[in-house]
């Protein structure tokens, strides 16, 4: 057996063969038939030496059906990716199924050259890997308005939920940015919201989808928030607008924050609601 060295074929999003996830003991619930385990190390992480990084963490999933909702990295504990080649399919990976396999161990085998991720799905299977430590924090009396004072965040998740797949995210700008102390509901924060729809592979569809979101969100947020009195109250929605992430630029997307949508549905759970990326 040849030692580990910097080049290995192993590589981040590359699938493990049945030989090697029997072997290694590697099974999801849905059963062993149904398994499906990718590698998330980072390719430089790979490249070194056991002696000083001797362990690779894979995720364990299973084939699934595809869910719009749960593409794009939108929801941070969970992914559904497509993985093409001879026989294209989608997987489903929880963050909660990650597993340290030992270099020596995983040596022994090579990866799957039937099928792998393409390269935009692979951008996005790291933007998940991270999203669970990269998570934008919303002042909590701002959480607390927006999710328990006025439920308007359900009313964004549902939204946004018949759409699936077209879009690719909700971006949050609150109070430019400043965070800002507020108390009582006259003191209100200012939110700009960004609905970001796919530019492929159908454009046109993607953008009606997101236009269609942002006017849901426009409207239950004036009903909740704006009418009768027509003067803002705990919240002033200043903005909530489609946009291409074909045109999203560097900047605008380094100034604004992801509103997980999934945070809602974790609620009754015991762990903190997963918010924003």
């Amino acid at each position: 057996m040849a030692e580990w060295n910097r080049d290995t074929p192993w590589r981040q999003g590359l699938l493990l063969d049945k030989d090697a996830v029997d072997a290694l003991g590697l099974c999801h619930a849905a059963g062993s038939d149904q398994t499906i385990v990718v590698v998330a190390t980072h390719d430089c992480d790979l490249a070194q030496d056991p002696q000083f990084e001797s362990i690779v963490e894979v995720v364990v999933g299973c084939f699934a059906v595809k869910d719009g909702n749960c593409t794009h990295a939108k929801n941070a504990r969970k992914l559904h990716i497509e993985f093409v080649g001879d026989l294209s399919f989608w997987a489903e990976f929880e963050a909660t199924a990650k597993v340290a396999v030992a270099k020596s161990k995983l040596n022994r085998y090579s990866p799957r050259s039937d099928v792998r991720l393409n390269p935009d799905d692979h951008a996005v299977f790291q933007i998940w890997l991270a999203s669970r430590y990269r998570r934008s924090a919303f002042a909590d009396e701002f959480e607390r308005r927006l999710t328990k004072e006025t439920k308007l965040a359900e009313k964004i998740a549902k939204a946004v939920k018949p759409h699936g797949e077209l879009i690719a995210g909700v971006f949050f700008d609150v109070d430019g940015g400043v965070e800002v102390a507020r108390e009582g509901s006259d003191d209100t924060y200012t939110l700009d919201i960004t609905i970001l729809h796919t530019a492929e592979p159908d454009f046109l569809a993607a953008e009606k989808a997101a236009t269609a979101v942002a006017d849901a969100i426009r409207e239950a947020f004036k009903a909740k928030l704006f009418e009768p009195s027509k003067q803002w109250r705990q919240i002033e929605l200043r903005s909530c607008e489609p946009m291409s992430e074909s045109v999203l630029t560097y900047l605008e997307f380094k100034q604004l924050k992801r509103w997980r949508l999934e945070h809602m549905s974790l609620a009754a759970d015991p762990q903190h609601p997963v918010l924003a990326e």
